[in-house]
């Protein structure tokens, strides 16, 4: 049975086309967020005599597809909604067959070319997009010329190449993915200490790298067998990096973003124990206000005292510049 899925269905329009792609044999589903879309083509479909159409509701970070059971995913012009794009992709990659396809199409973001509504729009650029993808497991494959004018159409493959392992996620889901490798020698070890020094900047679409660094030796860890607790972590973020802990509703005027990309990591990695701070003196250096940090975010005296107090309890120290 071949099983196609559309992510972010809307009104169900390629759901339909899809239906009769398939034939009987098939099955298509569609996945959206929006409960009312969802009842809408449940009803259109019946009455177009479409009985190989099912609906999935699904949440902000996981389509909710169960575990290998889809051919073939389309996303089209729903992926700059997607609010945790790396969480949402993970959960795709889940779900996806061995050498499964995702088909994404979106617009084309380019400064001085698109249109202001794609600009203001759309979050991000298309290699962003592509990068995300990728981290989440998959493999580019095809990029169409000439086929859409505002928009790009791009085909990735979950990989089924020898060799070539997927990215997995055992603490902090849709970050830092790693390989497993059981053979390996050096692999993590229970009881150790880090404060990572954070300085690092990005771009304000895209996540910081020492986050997603943090992020990844929480999974070495999973990866492992060993539990976030086997760990103790400090980030402390300064520096270029201090923009990464401010409030949405700071980030977004101040950077043209809708939100701060990497809130949703630094909530996950607090859930998994992980001590995070953001300097005081570089809030104040690079004129941001101390009610411009996100909340449940504490505001050290300077990053220089939490390194220096870590070090005197022990604490490894690795400088993410």
């Amino acid at each position: 049975m071949w099983v196609s899925s559309s992510i972010g269905a809307g009104t169900g329009l390629f759901t339909r086309q899809f239906s009769d792609a398939v034939g009987k044999d098939g099955r298509v589903v569609a996945v959206d967020i929006s409960q009312k879309f969802l009842d809408h083509i449940q009803k259109t479909s019946r009455e177009a005599g479409q009985q190989n159409v099912e609906t999935l509701l699904c949440t902000a970070d996981s389509t909710e597809l169960p575990a290998e059971s889809v051919d073939v995913a389309f996303i089209c012009d729903t992926y700059h909604h997607f609010e945790f794009p790396l969480k949402t992709m993970a959960s795709l990659h889940r779900a996806l067959k061995s050498g499964g396809r995702v088909i994404l199409i979106d617009f084309r973001r380019v400064p001085g070319t698109s249109t202001d509504w794609v600009l203001n729009h759309v979050r991000a650029s298309q290699e962003v997009f592509e990068s995300e993808v990728v981290q989440a497991g998959f493999r580019k494959t095809c990029e169409p010329e000439g086929v859409l004018k505002e928009n790009y159409l791009v085909e990735f493959t979950k990989s089924a190449s020898p060799g070539l392992k997927p990215l997995e996620f055992p603490i902090i889901a849709g970050f830092g993915g790693v390989v497993v490798l059981p053979s390996a020698v050096e692999r993590p070890r229970s009881g150790a200490k880090i404060v990572f020094d954070v300085t690092a900047d990005a771009k304000p679409s895209e996540v910081n790298k020492g986050l997603d660094r943090a992020a990844r030796l929480l999974n070495l860890y999973g990866a492992a067998s060993l539990k976030a607790s086997d760990i103790k972590m400090v980030v402390v973020l300064h520096g270029e990096a201090t923009k990464s802990a401010l409030s949405d509703e700071f980030y977004q005027p101040r950077f043209g973003v809708e939100r701060n990309p990497n809130l949703p990591l630094i909530r996950d990695l607090q859930k998994a124990g992980v001590e995070i701070f953001v300097c005081g003196q570089a809030l104040n250096y690079k004129g941001f206000a101390e009610s411009a940090v996100a909340r449940n975010l504490p505001i050290a005296d300077a990053a220089l005292t939490v390194t220096v107090n870590r070090q005197m309890d022990g604490y490894g120290y690795l400088p993410v510049p």
